[in-house]
């Protein structure tokens, strides 16, 4: 299913969700690459992206992966929606990556943590559009 297909209770029970994954992933995901620029040191985006692909959300409870909180938070009713899948192959070449590759091998996987970055995001609004559709206060679900 496509999040425009849902209605008021599902997008009501999946707002939270959408939420925490948009912060916890899609925020995270790609944190310390973004201030990298263009020319930044093997090393420097090597490090960067260990950090936010290994250790992509830290708290009390411990590190998570960015594998592990999808796997959290990846929502099963949407998995027919193109942002998931694009999540979902994102992640699983990520999975599959070796992060001592060369500096344009390294380069390819920060494009890759950005389009999680980017798709969580647009999950995230197109959610809020529908919402806002159905009458629903993003603001207050």
């Amino acid at each position: 299913m496509k999040v425009e297909a849902l209605d008021g209770p599902a997008l009501q029970e999946l707002w939270p969700l959408l939420e925490d994954l948009r912060h916890d992933l899609g925020k995270y995901i790609a944190f310390e690459t973004r201030f990298l620029g263009a020319e930044a040191p093997e090393e420097e985006l090597r490090r960067a992206l260990r950090s936010d692909l290994l250790a992509t959300r830290r708290g009390s409870a411990g590190v998570e992966s960015a594998a592990q909180i999808w796997a959290r938070l990846r929502p099963e009713q949407l998995a027919d929606d193109p942002d998931v899948r694009t999540v979902d192959g994102a992640l699983t070449a990520l999975g599959e990556a070796d992060l001592e590759v060369a500096l344009d091998g390294l380069r390819s996987l920060a494009g890759l943590a950005q389009q999680v970055r980017q798709a969580t995001r647009s999950l995230h609004e197109r959610a809020r559009v529908r919402a806002c559709a159905l009458g629903l206060d993003p603001e207050t679900l």
